[in-house]
């Protein structure tokens, strides 16, 4: 019988060799995995803000980077977009939610001061480190084409950044004002880029996203524009000029004017309301004479029809080239 004893002893031994390294490799595997101080399972509700610090998530819920808040959550957030549009007379896009969000999971801007009106920084949430920090920032809450931002410096002058790819600045910090017109691409819920409404000198501008200036200055504040002509506004009303700031319409100066596509929204000095073409030159429906409360517009409906519409009802559709 002694044999088998041996025999089993041998077997033993065999399986304690090859199963004790595996025993101690998994323990230590434990320890590195177990929560310690150092390494510790952070934030496991995903809160923005947990225990002093930023959390960025993306849509799948992973972890994209944190910031370390130097003041309290009332004061460490997202920066909003600084919306000075409305001391002059542009006709910009208005939105109740102007936080501006995580950019292309990478970027975010931030503030953290104990202000009324922090300043502003951008972020780099995978590399963990402030880039530039600002006076303001505006995307006027839904944000412009390809990732374009007005930016403040510390002077007050206004610029435009890019983050389409690395942060870069392509209209300089020479500007009093910049704003866009309420141009929204539908397709991408974002404000049309094409063309910025710059302030100085006592001058107005239109300038393209690269900075460029494409008209004459401007002796009154910019309503609204396309590729042709400017809608421009003072205490007197409204004016229709070129982009070398020469009168357009038969009547020097109107109660109101609105860009329709091609064709303008006329109300003249005898409260008459009219849609004109302005290419042809001619008025697309008869004049129609409004009260001083009255509202009344147009617009192109789906199938490319104008819509006049009053005091919130169509009155009346007109076929249109």
């Amino acid at each position: 019988m002694e044999a088998p004893k041996k025999g089993v002893l041998r077997t033993i031994i065999v399986l304690l060799c090859l199963f004790f390294p595996l025993s101690v490799l998994s323990f230590a595997l434990h320890l590195l995995n177990a929560p310690t101080e150092e390494n510790v399972i952070d934030n496991p509700n995903h809160e923005f803000y947990y225990q002093g610090k930023l959390y960025f998530y993306d849509t799948n819920h992973s972890l994209l980077g944190t910031y370390p808040c130097e003041s309290s959550m009332e004061y460490c957030n997202f920066a909003s977009s600084m919306i000075d549009d409305n001391m002059y007379a542009l006709d910009y896009y208005k939105s109740d939610d102007l936080a501006i969000d995580v950019i292309d999971s990478k970027y975010a801007f931030l503030v953290d001061q104990q202000s009324q009106n922090p300043n502003p920084f951008l972020y780099d949430i995978q590399k963990g480190r402030v880039i530039t920090k600002y006076s303001s920032v505006k995307n006027y809450g839904i944000g412009i084409e390809e990732n374009l931002f007005i930016v403040g410096d510390q002077e007050l002058k206004y610029g435009v950044l890019s983050l389409d790819r690395e942060p870069r600045i392509v209209v300089d910090f020479d500007y009093d004002f910049l704003g866009i017109a309420n141009f929204v691409n539908e397709d991408e819920n974002k404000i049309m880029k094409d063309l910025f409404v710059g302030y100085k000198n006592n001058s107005w501008y239109l300038l393209d996203a690269n900075g460029a200036v494409l008209t004459d200055a401007v002796d009154k504040q910019i309503v609204s524009y396309n590729g042709k002509h400017i809608i421009t506004k003072d205490d007197q009303g409204y004016y229709l000029v070129n982009y070398q700031n020469k009168n357009q319409l038969e009547e020097e100066r109107y109660v109101s004017l609105s860009f329709v596509g091609k064709y303008i929204n006329v109300i003249d000095n005898y409260n008459d309301f009219y849609v004109y073409d302005i290419t042809s030159k001619e008025n697309l429906i008869e004049p129609i004479h409004i009260r001083n409360n009255d509202t009344i517009t147009s617009k192109i409906n789906d199938l490319g029809k104008l819509e006049i519409i009053q005091n919130d009802k169509v009155i009346q559709v007109v076929e249109i080239a």
